[in-house]
C-alpha cells in the first residue's frame, strides 16, 4: 500500500455531484489516497475507526469469513463509488473485510472529517441515495430464493452483485465457490455449474476463476427475473 495526497478530481464521484467547488477542494485537501495491489486488504472487519472510502480507480470486494474459514462475498465496488458512510453514521464497527480485486486507488476521509462533510445539505442527499442503493442490493440478494426456477435464482445471485453499474459496461463481480452459491440458491452444485456454463456459452458472462466479467447485463437481469431461460 502506498500513501499520497489526492491528485484525482473527486468531483467525478457521485458523492460530490451537487457539492460546491469549495466543498470538493476541502475534501481533496483532507483526503489521503492509498494505492493497493490485487489481493491486498484495504480494511479489516471489526475496525471501530473505519473511514469513508472513495474508490477512484480499480475494483474492490467486501466479504466476511465463516467459522470454518471460508470467505462469503458480500459485494463488489467499482471506480466512482463511495462506501462506509453507514458505519460512520451509526458509530459501528466495519462488519466485513475489504480487499482489492485489481490495482486500486482509494481516497479516504477519517470519521470526523466524513461526518462534517456529510452534514452539508448538498452532500447529504447523495449519502442517502448511496445507502438506499446498498440496502436495496442487500434485500435483492436475500430475496433471490423466492424465485421459482433454479437458473433464475443462480442468475439473480450474480445480478445482485452488479449494483447500479451502467448497461454498456462490462463489470467484474466475484461470486462465492459453487458450494456456497448452491446453498444460497437452494440448488445442487451441478445446477450451478450448468447455469454458469450456459451463461458463458450465450455470451452473457466470461469466467475468470471465481470472478465473472458480465458482458450482457440486460440479458442476465432478464434471466434472473424469469423472462428468459438460461
Amino acid at each position: 500500500m502506498k500513501n499520497e495526497t489526492p491528485s484525482h478530481d473527486l468531483r467525478n464521484l457521485a458523492l460530490f455531484s451537487s457539492a460546491t467547488n469549495e466543498e470538493i477542494e476541502l475534501a481533496t485537501g483532507l483526503a489521503r489516497v492509498n494505492h493497493f495491489t490485487p489481493g491486498e486488504y484495504v480494511a479489516f472487519s471489526g475496525d471501530a475507526s473505519s473511514p469513508l472510502f472513495m474508490l477512484l480507480e480499480g475494483e474492490l470486494r467486501s466479504f466476511v469469513s465463516s467459522e470454518d474459514g471460508h470467505e462469503i462475498p458480500m459485494r463488489t465496488y467499482s471506480a466512482g463509488q463511495t462506501f462506509g458512510a453507514a458505519t460512520i453514521i451509526q458509530r459501528a464497527v466495519l462488519p466485513w473485510n475489504i480487499a482489492a480485486i485489481t490495482h486500486a486507488t482509494v481516497a479516504i476521509l477519517n470519521r470526523a472529517q466524513a461526518m462534517s462533510l456529510m452534514r452539508s445539505p448538498r452532500i447529504a442527499p447523495a449519502v442517502n441515495e448511496m445507502m438506499s442503493a446498498d440496502l436495496l442490493q442487500m434485500v435483492q440478494r436475500y430475496s433471490v430464493t423466492g424465485l421459482s426456477r433454479a437458473s433464475a435464482r443462480v442468475s439473480a445471485l450474480i445480478a445482485t452483485s452488479i449494483g447500479d453499474k451502467k448497461v454498456d459496461e462490462w463489470p467484474a463481480v466475484e461470486i462465492p465457490d459453487q458450494a456456497t452459491v448452491a446453498a444460497l440458491a437452494k440448488v445442487s452444485r451441478e445446477t450451478v455449474s450448468r447455469v454458469l456454463k450456459s451463461l458463458e456459452s450465450r455470451g452473457v458472462i466470461v469466467r475468470i476463476g471465481r470472478r465473472l466479467r458480465i458482458r450482457d447485463i440486460t440479458m442476465l437481469r432478464r434471466i434472473a427475473s424469469g423472462v428468459e431461460l438460461a
